[in-house]
Protein backbone atom coordinates (compact mmCIF):
# COMPACT_ATOMS: atom_id res chain seq x y z
CA UNK A 1 0.00 0.00 0.00
CA UNK A 2 1.40 3.39 -1.02
CA UNK A 3 0.32 6.80 0.23
CA UNK A 4 0.59 9.16 -2.73
CA UNK A 5 2.26 12.37 -1.50
CA UNK A 6 -0.21 15.24 -1.32
CA UNK A 7 1.14 18.78 -1.65
CA UNK A 8 0.38 20.99 1.37
CA UNK A 9 -2.71 23.13 1.37
CA UNK A 10 -4.93 20.84 -0.69
CA UNK A 11 -8.38 19.57 0.26
CA UNK A 12 -7.59 15.86 -0.10
CA UNK A 13 -6.11 14.30 3.05
CA UNK A 14 -5.33 10.76 1.93
CA UNK A 15 -4.69 9.22 -1.47
CA UNK A 16 -3.71 5.55 -1.57
CA UNK A 17 -2.97 2.98 -4.21
CA UNK A 18 -2.01 -0.65 -3.70
CA UNK A 19 -3.21 -4.22 -3.51
CA UNK A 20 -5.98 -5.34 -1.16
CA UNK A 21 -6.84 -1.81 -0.07
CA UNK A 22 -10.53 -2.29 0.68
CA UNK A 23 -9.90 -3.64 4.23
CA UNK A 24 -7.94 -0.44 4.99
CA UNK A 25 -10.86 1.87 4.20
CA UNK A 26 -12.62 1.66 7.62
CA UNK A 27 -9.46 2.96 9.34
CA UNK A 28 -9.17 5.75 6.76
CA UNK A 29 -12.76 6.77 7.44
CA UNK A 30 -12.17 6.86 11.20
CA UNK A 31 -8.97 8.92 10.76
CA UNK A 32 -10.65 11.37 8.43
CA UNK A 33 -13.94 11.81 10.32
CA UNK A 34 -13.08 10.78 13.91
CA UNK A 35 -16.22 12.29 15.46
CA UNK A 36 -18.58 11.38 12.63
CA UNK A 37 -22.02 10.08 13.51
CA UNK A 38 -23.35 10.05 9.95
CA UNK A 39 -24.16 6.65 8.48
CA UNK A 40 -22.23 5.75 5.34
CA UNK A 41 -24.00 5.37 2.03
CA UNK A 42 -22.26 3.86 -0.99
CA UNK A 43 -23.08 5.15 -4.47
CA UNK A 44 -22.26 2.75 -7.30
CA UNK A 45 -23.70 1.30 -10.47
CA UNK A 46 -24.44 -2.32 -11.25
CA UNK A 47 -20.92 -2.90 -12.56
CA UNK A 48 -18.92 -1.11 -9.86
CA UNK A 49 -21.12 -2.67 -7.18
CA UNK A 50 -20.13 -6.11 -8.48
CA UNK A 51 -16.37 -5.45 -8.69
CA UNK A 52 -15.92 -3.42 -5.49
CA UNK A 53 -19.06 -2.03 -3.89
CA UNK A 54 -20.60 -5.20 -2.52
CA UNK A 55 -17.35 -6.28 -0.86
CA UNK A 56 -16.67 -2.80 0.50
CA UNK A 57 -20.21 -2.60 1.94
CA UNK A 58 -19.58 -5.85 3.84
CA UNK A 59 -16.15 -4.72 5.06
CA UNK A 60 -17.54 -1.44 6.37
CA UNK A 61 -20.42 -3.17 8.17
CA UNK A 62 -18.13 -5.82 9.69
CA UNK A 63 -15.82 -3.10 11.00
CA UNK A 64 -18.63 -1.68 13.12
CA UNK A 65 -19.31 1.42 11.05
CA UNK A 66 -22.91 2.42 10.40
CA UNK A 67 -23.74 1.63 6.77
CA UNK A 68 -27.06 2.33 5.10
CA UNK A 69 -28.45 0.62 2.01
CA UNK A 70 -26.48 1.56 -1.12
CA UNK A 71 -27.73 3.82 -3.89
CA UNK A 72 -27.24 1.95 -7.17
CA UNK A 73 -27.46 3.30 -10.69
CA UNK A 74 -28.24 0.59 -13.27
CA UNK A 75 -25.39 -1.19 -15.03
CA UNK A 76 -27.05 -0.52 -18.38
CA UNK A 77 -27.59 1.64 -20.29
CA UNK A 78 -24.50 3.79 -19.74
CA UNK A 79 -25.26 7.09 -18.01
CA UNK A 80 -23.42 10.39 -17.94
CA UNK A 81 -22.69 13.13 -15.42
CA UNK A 82 -25.82 15.20 -15.98
CA UNK A 83 -27.23 17.61 -13.44
CA UNK A 84 -30.60 15.86 -12.95
CA UNK A 85 -28.65 12.90 -11.53
CA UNK A 86 -27.04 15.22 -8.97
CA UNK A 87 -30.54 16.24 -7.96
CA UNK A 88 -31.59 12.59 -7.78
CA UNK A 89 -28.81 11.93 -5.25
CA UNK A 90 -29.73 14.73 -2.87
CA UNK A 91 -32.42 12.84 -0.99
CA UNK A 92 -30.49 9.56 -0.62
CA UNK A 93 -27.25 11.30 0.47
CA UNK A 94 -28.77 13.85 2.84
CA UNK A 95 -27.66 13.05 6.39
CA UNK A 96 -25.10 10.48 5.19
CA UNK A 97 -21.36 10.23 4.62
CA UNK A 98 -21.08 9.48 0.88
CA UNK A 99 -18.75 6.83 -0.50
CA UNK A 100 -18.41 6.97 -4.29
CA UNK A 101 -17.55 3.60 -5.82
CA UNK A 102 -16.78 4.05 -9.48
CA UNK A 103 -14.92 6.14 -12.00
CA UNK A 104 -15.37 9.64 -13.39
CA UNK A 105 -19.14 9.85 -13.73
CA UNK A 106 -20.05 8.55 -10.28
CA UNK A 107 -17.25 10.52 -8.65
CA UNK A 108 -18.37 13.79 -10.24
CA UNK A 109 -22.02 13.25 -9.34
CA UNK A 110 -21.21 12.46 -5.71
CA UNK A 111 -18.65 15.27 -5.52
CA UNK A 112 -21.13 17.91 -6.59
CA UNK A 113 -24.01 16.52 -4.52
CA UNK A 114 -21.83 16.36 -1.39
CA UNK A 115 -21.05 20.05 -1.87
CA UNK A 116 -24.67 21.05 -2.47
CA UNK A 117 -25.74 19.23 0.70
CA UNK A 118 -23.10 21.03 2.77
CA UNK A 119 -21.44 17.79 3.89
CA UNK A 120 -17.79 18.00 4.89
CA UNK A 121 -16.38 15.67 2.28
CA UNK A 122 -16.68 12.15 0.96
CA UNK A 123 -14.54 9.13 0.14
CA UNK A 124 -13.91 7.87 -3.39
CA UNK A 125 -13.10 4.23 -4.09
CA UNK A 126 -11.75 4.37 -7.65
CA UNK A 127 -12.54 1.45 -9.94
CA UNK A 128 -10.72 2.44 -13.15
CA UNK A 129 -7.67 4.57 -14.08
CA UNK A 130 -9.81 6.45 -16.56
CA UNK A 131 -9.88 10.16 -15.60
CA UNK A 132 -7.93 12.91 -13.86
CA UNK A 133 -11.06 14.19 -12.15
CA UNK A 134 -10.81 11.94 -9.09
CA UNK A 135 -8.59 14.40 -7.23
CA UNK A 136 -9.65 17.66 -8.86
CA UNK A 137 -11.69 20.44 -7.31
CA UNK A 138 -14.82 20.82 -9.39
CA UNK A 139 -17.06 18.35 -11.17
CA UNK A 140 -17.55 18.05 -14.92
CA UNK A 141 -21.35 18.13 -15.21
CA UNK A 142 -23.68 18.78 -18.12
CA UNK A 143 -26.19 21.38 -16.94
CA UNK A 144 -28.69 23.31 -19.08
CA UNK A 145 -27.16 21.71 -22.17
CA UNK A 146 -23.65 22.94 -21.30
CA UNK A 147 -20.72 20.80 -20.20
CA UNK A 148 -19.44 22.79 -17.23
CA UNK A 149 -16.94 22.45 -14.41
CA UNK A 150 -19.16 23.13 -11.42
CA UNK A 151 -17.33 24.22 -8.24
CA UNK A 152 -17.02 21.74 -5.38
CA UNK A 153 -14.21 20.39 -3.19
CA UNK A 154 -12.23 17.29 -4.09
CA UNK A 155 -12.77 14.08 -2.10
CA UNK A 156 -11.05 13.98 1.27
CA UNK A 157 -9.97 10.37 0.67
CA UNK A 158 -9.21 8.46 -2.54
CA UNK A 159 -8.40 4.75 -2.46
CA UNK A 160 -7.46 2.71 -5.52
CA UNK A 161 -6.99 -1.04 -5.27
CA UNK A 162 -4.73 -2.08 -8.15
CA UNK A 163 -6.44 -5.48 -8.39
CA UNK A 164 -9.75 -3.68 -8.96
CA UNK A 165 -8.21 -1.21 -11.42
CA UNK A 166 -6.82 -4.16 -13.39
CA UNK A 167 -10.32 -5.59 -13.84
CA UNK A 168 -11.67 -2.40 -15.45
CA UNK A 169 -12.62 -2.80 -19.11
CA UNK A 170 -9.44 -2.01 -21.01
CA UNK A 171 -11.02 0.85 -23.00
CA UNK A 172 -11.38 2.70 -19.67
CA UNK A 173 -7.65 2.32 -19.01
CA UNK A 174 -6.90 3.43 -22.57
CA UNK A 175 -9.15 6.46 -22.03
CA UNK A 176 -7.20 7.31 -18.87
CA UNK A 177 -3.94 7.15 -20.82
CA UNK A 178 -5.43 9.45 -23.46
CA UNK A 179 -6.61 11.90 -20.80
CA UNK A 180 -3.12 11.95 -19.27
CA UNK A 181 -1.44 12.28 -22.68
CA UNK A 182 -3.65 15.31 -23.32
CA UNK A 183 -1.57 17.20 -20.76
CA UNK A 184 1.20 17.42 -23.37
CA UNK A 185 -0.70 19.61 -25.88
CA UNK A 186 -2.48 21.31 -22.96
CA UNK A 187 0.96 22.34 -21.74
CA UNK A 188 1.66 23.64 -25.22
CA UNK A 189 -1.45 25.82 -25.03
CA UNK A 190 -0.27 27.22 -21.70
CA UNK A 191 3.12 28.06 -23.23
CA UNK A 192 1.30 29.90 -26.03
CA UNK A 193 -0.96 31.81 -23.63
CA UNK A 194 2.06 32.83 -21.56
CA UNK A 195 3.98 33.98 -24.63
CA UNK A 196 1.22 36.32 -25.75
CA UNK A 197 1.06 37.80 -22.26
CA UNK A 198 -2.29 36.42 -21.11
CA UNK A 199 -1.74 33.52 -18.68
CA UNK A 200 1.64 33.22 -16.96
CA UNK A 201 2.52 29.67 -15.97
CA UNK A 202 2.18 28.97 -12.26
CA UNK A 203 5.35 27.05 -11.44
CA UNK A 204 4.00 24.66 -8.79
CA UNK A 205 1.02 23.36 -10.76
CA UNK A 206 3.09 23.26 -13.98
CA UNK A 207 5.73 21.08 -12.33
CA UNK A 208 3.13 18.84 -10.70
CA UNK A 209 1.81 17.89 -14.14
CA UNK A 210 4.71 18.31 -16.53
CA UNK A 211 7.61 17.27 -14.28
CA UNK A 212 7.12 13.49 -14.54
CA UNK A 213 4.61 13.38 -17.38
CA UNK A 214 6.87 11.61 -19.89
CA UNK A 215 7.69 8.93 -17.32
CA UNK A 216 4.01 8.34 -16.52
CA UNK A 217 3.28 7.93 -20.23
CA UNK A 218 6.18 5.68 -21.19
CA UNK A 219 5.60 2.18 -22.60
CA UNK A 220 1.82 2.33 -23.18
CA UNK A 221 1.87 -1.23 -24.50
CA UNK A 222 2.67 -2.48 -20.98
CA UNK A 223 -0.76 -1.28 -19.88
CA UNK A 224 -2.33 -3.66 -22.36
CA UNK A 225 -0.21 -6.40 -20.87
CA UNK A 226 -1.56 -5.62 -17.40
CA UNK A 227 1.76 -4.47 -15.95
CA UNK A 228 1.00 -3.38 -12.33
CA UNK A 229 3.84 -0.84 -12.32
CA UNK A 230 2.49 0.87 -15.43
CA UNK A 231 -1.03 0.84 -14.01
CA UNK A 232 0.20 2.47 -10.81
CA UNK A 233 2.13 5.12 -12.75
CA UNK A 234 -0.94 5.94 -14.84
CA UNK A 235 -3.14 6.37 -11.78
CA UNK A 236 -0.43 8.39 -10.04
CA UNK A 237 -0.20 10.72 -13.03
CA UNK A 238 -3.96 11.20 -13.14
CA UNK A 239 -4.03 11.96 -9.41
CA UNK A 240 -1.18 14.45 -9.61
CA UNK A 241 -2.97 16.24 -12.43
CA UNK A 242 -6.05 16.55 -10.25
CA UNK A 243 -3.90 17.86 -7.39
CA UNK A 244 -2.52 20.53 -9.73
CA UNK A 245 -6.08 21.66 -10.46
CA UNK A 246 -6.82 21.68 -6.73
CA UNK A 247 -3.73 23.80 -6.11
CA UNK A 248 -4.53 26.36 -8.79
CA UNK A 249 -8.32 26.15 -8.37
CA UNK A 250 -8.46 26.06 -12.14
CA UNK A 251 -8.27 23.38 -14.83
CA UNK A 252 -5.58 25.20 -16.84
CA UNK A 253 -2.82 22.71 -15.83
CA UNK A 254 -4.87 19.84 -17.25
CA UNK A 255 -6.75 21.05 -20.29
CA UNK A 256 -6.43 23.17 -23.37
CA UNK A 257 -7.93 23.10 -26.83
CA UNK A 258 -8.12 19.30 -26.85
CA UNK A 259 -10.68 19.41 -24.03
CA UNK A 260 -12.62 22.18 -25.76
CA UNK A 261 -13.08 19.85 -28.73
CA UNK A 262 -14.26 17.12 -26.38
CA UNK A 263 -16.69 19.47 -24.60
CA UNK A 264 -18.24 20.48 -27.92
CA UNK A 265 -18.64 16.86 -28.98
CA UNK A 266 -20.10 15.88 -25.60
CA UNK A 267 -22.67 18.67 -25.77
CA UNK A 268 -23.60 17.55 -29.28
CA UNK A 269 -23.96 13.96 -28.02
CA UNK A 270 -21.93 12.55 -30.89
CA UNK A 271 -22.12 8.77 -31.32
CA UNK A 272 -20.28 5.99 -33.08
CA UNK A 273 -22.48 3.00 -33.90
CA UNK A 274 -25.07 4.36 -31.48
CA UNK A 275 -22.62 4.66 -28.57
CA UNK A 276 -21.21 7.92 -27.21
CA UNK A 277 -17.39 7.71 -27.15
CA UNK A 278 -15.87 8.12 -23.70
CA UNK A 279 -14.45 11.42 -22.56
CA UNK A 280 -10.92 10.06 -22.88
CA UNK A 281 -11.51 8.82 -26.41
CA UNK A 282 -12.85 12.19 -27.51
CA UNK A 283 -9.89 13.88 -25.84
CA UNK A 284 -7.56 11.51 -27.75
CA UNK A 285 -8.83 12.84 -31.08
CA UNK A 286 -8.84 16.40 -29.74
CA UNK A 287 -5.20 16.02 -28.69
CA UNK A 288 -4.24 14.85 -32.16
CA UNK A 289 -6.03 17.77 -33.81
CA UNK A 290 -4.43 20.23 -31.40
CA UNK A 291 -0.98 18.74 -31.97
CA UNK A 292 -1.44 18.84 -35.74
CA UNK A 293 -2.48 22.50 -35.56
CA UNK A 294 0.50 23.44 -33.39
CA UNK A 295 2.89 21.62 -35.71
CA UNK A 296 1.38 23.33 -38.75
CA UNK A 297 1.65 26.81 -37.22
CA UNK A 298 4.94 26.53 -35.36
CA UNK A 299 6.96 23.80 -37.10
CA UNK A 300 5.86 23.82 -40.72
CA UNK A 301 5.40 27.58 -41.17
CA UNK A 302 8.23 30.10 -40.86
CA UNK A 303 7.69 33.45 -39.18
CA UNK A 304 7.96 35.24 -42.50
CA UNK A 305 5.46 32.93 -44.15
CA UNK A 306 3.08 33.41 -41.24
CA UNK A 307 3.48 37.15 -41.60
CA UNK A 308 2.75 36.93 -45.32
CA UNK A 309 -0.31 34.73 -44.79
CA UNK A 310 -1.82 37.04 -42.19
CA UNK A 311 -1.12 40.27 -44.07
CA UNK A 312 -4.26 41.67 -45.57
CA UNK A 313 -6.51 39.38 -43.52
CA UNK A 314 -8.86 41.73 -41.66
CA UNK A 315 -9.15 41.53 -37.91
CA UNK A 316 -12.31 39.95 -36.61
CA UNK A 317 -14.96 42.49 -35.69
CA UNK A 318 -17.56 41.87 -32.99
CA UNK A 319 -20.17 41.55 -35.74
CA UNK A 320 -18.11 38.99 -37.66
CA UNK A 321 -17.43 37.00 -34.49
CA UNK A 322 -21.12 36.97 -33.61
CA UNK A 323 -21.89 35.74 -37.14
CA UNK A 324 -19.40 32.89 -36.62
CA UNK A 325 -21.09 31.92 -33.37
CA UNK A 326 -24.45 31.80 -35.14
CA UNK A 327 -22.96 29.78 -38.01
CA UNK A 328 -21.20 27.16 -35.91
CA UNK A 329 -23.20 27.12 -32.68
CA UNK A 330 -26.54 28.60 -33.69
CA UNK A 331 -29.53 26.75 -32.30
CA UNK A 332 -27.47 24.89 -29.66
CA UNK A 333 -27.98 25.30 -25.91
CA UNK A 334 -24.64 27.06 -25.63
CA UNK A 335 -25.14 29.71 -28.34
CA UNK A 336 -25.88 32.46 -25.81
CA UNK A 337 -22.91 31.61 -23.62
CA UNK A 338 -20.62 31.42 -26.65
CA UNK A 339 -21.74 34.85 -27.83
CA UNK A 340 -20.77 36.31 -24.47
CA UNK A 341 -17.44 34.45 -24.12
CA UNK A 342 -16.31 35.04 -27.70
CA UNK A 343 -16.92 38.78 -27.39
CA UNK A 344 -15.14 38.98 -24.04
CA UNK A 345 -11.91 37.53 -25.42
CA UNK A 346 -11.97 39.22 -28.82
CA UNK A 347 -9.15 41.79 -29.20
CA UNK A 348 -10.34 44.75 -31.21
CA UNK A 349 -8.77 47.71 -32.98
CA UNK A 350 -5.28 48.49 -31.75
CA UNK A 351 -5.33 45.62 -29.25
CA UNK A 352 -6.12 43.23 -32.10
CA UNK A 353 -3.21 44.58 -34.13
CA UNK A 354 -0.93 44.32 -31.09
CA UNK A 355 -2.02 40.71 -30.51
CA UNK A 356 -1.18 39.81 -34.10
CA UNK A 357 2.23 41.50 -33.82
CA UNK A 358 2.89 39.60 -30.58
CA UNK A 359 2.05 36.28 -32.23
CA UNK A 360 4.56 37.00 -34.97
CA UNK A 361 7.22 38.25 -32.54
CA UNK A 362 6.98 35.14 -30.36
CA UNK A 363 6.67 32.66 -33.21
CA UNK A 364 10.34 31.67 -33.31
CA UNK A 365 10.73 31.23 -29.56
CA UNK A 366 7.48 29.24 -29.34
CA UNK A 367 8.61 27.03 -32.20
CA UNK A 368 11.61 26.03 -30.10
CA UNK A 369 9.75 25.55 -26.81
CA UNK A 370 6.93 23.56 -28.42
CA UNK A 371 9.41 21.19 -30.05
CA UNK A 372 10.54 20.34 -26.52
CA UNK A 373 7.02 20.19 -25.12
CA UNK A 374 5.06 18.20 -27.71
CA UNK A 375 5.10 14.58 -28.70
CA UNK A 376 5.24 14.52 -32.51
CA UNK A 377 1.85 13.92 -34.09
CA UNK A 378 2.88 10.55 -35.53
CA UNK A 379 4.29 9.32 -32.22
CA UNK A 380 1.22 10.43 -30.27
CA UNK A 381 -1.04 8.76 -32.83
CA UNK A 382 1.02 5.56 -32.66
CA UNK A 383 0.80 5.40 -28.87
CA UNK A 384 -2.93 6.01 -28.81
CA UNK A 385 -3.55 3.53 -31.61
CA UNK A 386 -1.56 0.86 -29.75
CA UNK A 387 -4.06 1.11 -26.89
CA UNK A 388 -7.10 0.97 -29.13
CA UNK A 389 -7.98 4.66 -28.80
CA UNK A 390 -9.66 6.36 -31.75
CA UNK A 391 -7.16 8.36 -33.80
CA UNK A 392 -9.39 10.01 -36.39
CA UNK A 393 -12.74 11.79 -36.58
CA UNK A 394 -14.53 8.92 -38.36
CA UNK A 395 -13.54 6.64 -35.45
CA UNK A 396 -15.70 8.75 -33.12
CA UNK A 397 -18.54 8.97 -35.61
CA UNK A 398 -17.74 12.25 -37.38
CA UNK A 399 -16.74 13.17 -40.95
CA UNK A 400 -13.36 14.78 -41.56
CA UNK A 401 -15.17 18.03 -42.32
CA UNK A 402 -16.06 18.29 -38.64
CA UNK A 403 -12.48 19.33 -37.90
CA UNK A 404 -13.11 22.79 -39.30
CA UNK A 405 -16.63 22.98 -37.86
CA UNK A 406 -15.58 22.13 -34.30
CA UNK A 407 -12.36 24.16 -34.45
CA UNK A 408 -14.49 27.28 -34.86
CA UNK A 409 -17.02 26.20 -32.24
CA UNK A 410 -14.48 25.03 -29.65
CA UNK A 411 -12.69 28.37 -29.73
CA UNK A 412 -15.85 30.18 -28.65
CA UNK A 413 -17.00 28.31 -25.56
CA UNK A 414 -14.37 29.07 -22.90
CA UNK A 415 -12.39 32.17 -21.99
CA UNK A 416 -9.08 30.32 -22.22
CA UNK A 417 -6.41 31.22 -24.75
CA UNK A 418 -5.30 28.26 -26.89
CA UNK A 419 -4.01 27.45 -30.34
CA UNK A 420 -7.61 27.97 -31.53
CA UNK A 421 -7.36 31.64 -30.58
CA UNK A 422 -4.02 31.93 -32.35
CA UNK A 423 -5.75 30.86 -35.56
CA UNK A 424 -8.65 33.28 -34.98
CA UNK A 425 -6.37 36.20 -34.12
CA UNK A 426 -4.32 35.61 -37.28
CA UNK A 427 -7.43 35.08 -39.40
CA UNK A 428 -6.06 31.73 -40.58
CA UNK A 429 -8.38 29.12 -39.09
CA UNK A 430 -9.43 27.67 -42.45
CA UNK A 431 -5.85 27.54 -43.74
CA UNK A 432 -4.50 25.61 -40.78
CA UNK A 433 -7.50 23.32 -40.46
CA UNK A 434 -6.68 22.11 -43.94
CA UNK A 435 -3.06 21.58 -42.87
CA UNK A 436 -4.21 19.55 -39.86
CA UNK A 437 -6.40 17.35 -42.04
CA UNK A 438 -3.37 16.61 -44.22
CA UNK A 439 -1.55 15.30 -41.12
CA UNK A 440 -4.37 12.83 -40.46
CA UNK A 441 -4.17 11.60 -44.04
CA UNK A 442 -0.50 10.70 -43.74
CA UNK A 443 0.23 7.03 -42.95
Amino acid sequence: MDFIPIPPGLQTRFCLIGENLLPQIPDLIRKTWPQDNLPLRLVADGNTWRVAGERLQAILAESGLSVDTPFLFPAEPPFHAEYPLVEALRGPLAGHRPVAVGAGTINDLVKRCTFELGLDGYLCCATAPSVDGYTSAGAAITKDGLKQTLPCPAPLVIAADTAILATAPFPMTAAGYADLAAKIPAGGDWLIAEAVGLTPRESVSWQMVQGDLREWLEAPQSLREGNPRSLRKLFLGLCQTGFAMQHLLDSRPASGAEHLYSHCWEMRDIRKDGIQPSHGFKVAVGSLITTALMEAVYFQTSTEELRRLSEGVPLLTPEARAAQVREFLGGTPFEGSALKVSQEKLPQGESGKARRRRLLETHGALSRSLRTQLLPFRELRSRLRALGCPVSLPEIGLPDSDLRFTTYGAGMIRNRYTILDVLADLGLTDHFCQKALEAFRQP
